[in-house]
């Protein structure tokens, strides 16, 4: 599926990050100093030598927020990467809603306060929080890899969730049809519907068939041969089975025996909303260069949390 990066002759350096949680809330600080000065986020820090990675971060914690955890659950571990370092730092994030004391806010971590989970202030935190959040939510354990050009510009990222490799495999296709540089598309259908219509190849159907029967009943166009572009894997985080989508295009430029109905319509890509496009803005654009690919997402909800694109020729 996805391949993790490796760091040979990269030193590591052990970083605890722990998010509190109470209700429909979530505790954060904003940093004054030091690494991440002016964003808003959990409370963690360095592991000290002889230190266990769980008792750091009972002990950041009490240090930047004054709060005593009773009880913690770690989620995910996370890889950042600055270019032009060769020290990986080794973060450890941990899921907190069982503690005690009284908030007190310190130098370093101030203000500190509750804010509704759906209000998060996403754009004055880490980039990479966003991708990674919905796991902690959910408790689905992780490990990630950040790429960092510096504070502010994230250039890469791999997310693999631990229950991947358990995950059932369903084959589904999908067609589109093209002509010169316009799809067709019917006209009751948003773009970010457009690519997001798939169907199931049933038992004992080739997949090539299964795209034939696509087409016929998507399009009401009747055809010989579709041309596989692109195979691409879609992982829901909350889905124990992963979706291969076999794409075929169809190019009709040079046919003349393509006859449309009323209910369809060719439309100009470069008209489209491509950031309403599913499932990002690169896909349809990639696909009409019409050479084979792999494509991999990993979705929550309608959010594209990791996504990597593979050349297959």
């Amino acid at each position: 599926m996805l391949e993790y990066p490796t760091f040979k002759s990269y030193s590591r350096k052990l970083l605890t990050l722990t998010l509190i949680f109470k209700n429909d809330e979530i505790l954060l600080g904003m940093k004054n100093r030091g690494m991440g000065k002016g964003k808003w986020n959990g409370f963690g820090g360095k592991v000290e030598p002889n230190e266990t990675i769980d008792d750091a971060a009972k002990r950041e914690v009490k240090e930047e927020c004054g709060l005593d955890v009773i009880s913690m659950e770690k989620i995910g571990i996370i890889d950042f990467e600055y270019v032009g370092s060769k020290e990986i730092l080794e973060g450890h994030i941990y899921f907190c809603d069982l503690f005690e004391g009284d908030i007190i806010e310190s130098d370093e971590m101030a203000p500190i306060k509750w804010f509704k989970i759906k209000d998060s202030p996403c754009d004055t935190m880490w980039i990479d929080h966003k991708y990674w959040f919905p796991m902690i939510l959910k408790k689905i354990p992780f490990k990630a890899h950040f790429k960092y050009l510096n504070d502010d510009t994230m250039i890469d990222s791999t997310i693999i969730l631990s229950n991947t490799v358990n995950k059932t495999r369903e084959t589904w296709v999908n067609v589109v049809v093209k002509k010169d540089n316009q799809i067709l598309k019917h006209k009751n259908i948003d773009e970010s519907e457009y690519l997001n219509k798939h169907e199931q190849v049933m038992t004992g159907e080739s997949i090539e068939n299964a795209a034939l029967r696509y087409l016929k009943m998507h399009y009401e166009i009747t055809t010989e041969e579709v041309q596989k572009i692109a195979v691409v894997n879609i992982e829901l985080i909350d889905k124990p089975y992963i979706q291969e989508i076999q794409f075929f295009v169809v190019d009709i430029s040079k046919s003349t025996n393509a006859t449309l109905t009323n209910d369809y319509q060719w439309f100009d890509i470069s008209n489209l909303q491509a950031k309403k496009l599913w499932p990002d803005d690169k896909f349809l654009s990639t696909l009409f260069m019409m050479k084979p690919f792999n494509a991999y997402f990993l979705i929550d909800n309608d959010n594209v949390l990791c996504s990597k694109y593979n050349n297959n020729e």
